[in-house]
């Protein structure tokens, strides 16, 4: 049986990466790169245009890649550069996907602020003004407005996994984790707390420390999903045959 812990992830996590810390480094480093010089491309013009576009598409693969990578280490394999290539064929899925949670998010979020801006008469005008009363009132909305952001966040958390890992579509993969995601959401939220720890620290470590908090959440994550989700479950739309243990 799968004991889901958030704790547990994010020690796997930084085994795997003082395992495999000059792979994952040169991959977070060539994305690093590829995607900083892409970014100094002014966006005015065809040019610019073809390289948000190119950037986009570029973060996509990169994002789907790190995916399968940390599904792949996790299940024993070695990180390799070759996946990147492997997942093209799943790139439009992604993008769908990605599109459809990015809306989920985004419509009760925009519904939340406007309700608040219009319940106390906060417009753009008194905002540009720095009027206090409307800052702070609007500020409280905002933080409001992130509750159904983090929730559906935490509820569709293994998407991209299963997208990737049992190659399904996105509404498919969108209704699998919706379900397997119900009984431990409390579980991912602290997941989530831990892994932005690991960020910050990484922060305060500089640019050293950035990579590898970088990388430790990555395969944390891939950690995180295979507990939930391992190799034998045949069908992960039921819940129970994924002998789910919250601990």
């Amino acid at each position: 049986m799968n004991k889901v812990s958030p704790f547990v992830a994010i020690k796997t996590g930084w085994q795997y990466t003082k395992e495999h810390f000059i792979v994952s480094l040169g991959l977070v480093l060539a994305y690093t790169v590829v995607s900083t010089l892409l970014s100094f491309i002014p966006a005015e013009g065809g040019v610019g245009v073809i390289a948000l576009l190119l950037n986009f598409f570029i973060s996509m693969i990169w994002s789907l890649g790190i995916v399968r990578l940390s599904i792949e280490v996790v299940d024993g394999e070695e990180p390799r550069f070759g996946v990147f290539k492997e997942v093209l064929p799943r790139l439009w899925h992604f993008v769908v996907l990605t599109i459809i949670m990015s809306i989920f998010m985004l419509i009760p979020a925009c519904a939340i602020i406007g309700i608040g801006a219009a319940s106390c008469s906060v417009s753009i005008t008194t905002l540009s003004a720095f009027d206090p009363t409307a800052i702070s009132t609007m500020s409280l909305w905002v933080l409001l407005a992130c509750v159904p952001v983090v929730y559906i966040s935490i509820r569709l958390f293994f998407a991209p996994y299963l997208l990737i890992d049992r190659g399904v579509g996105p509404v498919e993969a969108l209704k699998m984790s919706w379900k397997a995601s119900y009984p431990v959401q409390g579980r991912i939220f602290i997941f989530l707390l831990l892994a932005l720890l690991v960020g910050i620290a990484g922060l305060l470590c500089f640019i050293v420390g950035v990579f590898v908090s970088m990388i430790i959440t990555m395969y944390a994550q891939g950690a995180l999903y295979r507990q939930v989700f391992s190799p034998g479950i045949q069908d992960p739309l039921i819940v129970e045959d994924a002998n789910i243990v919250v601990g």
